[in-house]
């Protein structure tokens, strides 16, 4: 498949890249990727973006402890790695892996930079994606993940359901709220606070006692969770 391609088949993509120097576009390289390849490296040197053409990311957050919270699927057309070279910063915020078979195309951090700054009709497009990102994030200000307790919670149950829900199943936790409660370094009444919040919002279901989460809601759980950091 070449670049021409891909153009040609999304009207989205035809559109965008009208605005690419033609310098740019020769250098850009189409990639493939398969289930669990890395395209971005948290804490890696920012060095290019990738402009997602076809299949499903996962946005995922590795810390020192070797603890790995998935986040956020990304399966639209989005530039990822350009929120870090606009910011100035040099490290990758969060890793980003393949999810499914993937296409996108590869665009070096300094022809990014070039598009950014010679087009203003992909200066404005940019900052319409920005902007859609973020907007989410503000309107959720003083709600339900601005507790802190909470988003501890929710962290957790991701963690513990990741792998059911990676096969198909619908994940449950078997843990007493005390082990939860001792896990996450709060109280046993501020657990079972979060867990009646969690279960009002539909991103759990209790039944006889267990936390089950579905496809669904793990994966607002995910998003929502992405959004607030």
């Amino acid at each position: 498949m070449s670049v021409e391609k891909i153009i040609k088949e999304n009207p989205y993509l035809q559109k965008l890249l009208k605005t690419m120097p033609e310098d740019v576009k020769q250098r850009a390289v189409l990639k493939e990727f398969f289930p669990t390849d890395i395209l971005l490296k948290k804490d890696e040197e920012v060095n290019c973006v990738y402009l997602l053409y076809s299949g499903t990311l996962r946005v995922i957050n590795e810390f020192p402890n070797g603890t790995v919270y998935g986040f956020a699927y990304i399966d639209s057309t989005e530039i990822i790695g350009a929120l870090e070279i606009l910011a100035k910063e040099k490290k990758i915020a969060a890793t980003v892996e393949a999810v499914t078979h993937s296409i996108a195309l590869r665009i070096s951090k300094e022809d990014f930079i070039k598009w950014f700054e010679s087009s203003i009709d992909f200066t404005m497009e940019m900052a319409k994606m920005l902007a859609k990102k973020f907007y989410p994030t503000v309107c959720k200000n003083g709600e339900v993940f601005m507790n802190s307790s909470i988003y501890s919670l929710a962290s957790f149950i991701i963690r513990s359901v990741e792998e059911d829900i990676k096969e198909g199943k619908t994940g449950i936790i078997n843990k007493k709220r005390q082990y939860i409660a001792d896990e996450l370094g709060v109280s046993l009444r501020t657990v079972y606070r979060a867990i009646k919040k969690l279960k009002e919002d539909n991103l759990i279901t209790v039944i006889k006692g267990k936390i089950h989460v579905s496809r669904e809601q793990y994966e607002k759980l995910a998003e929502i969770i992405h959004e607030y950091i």
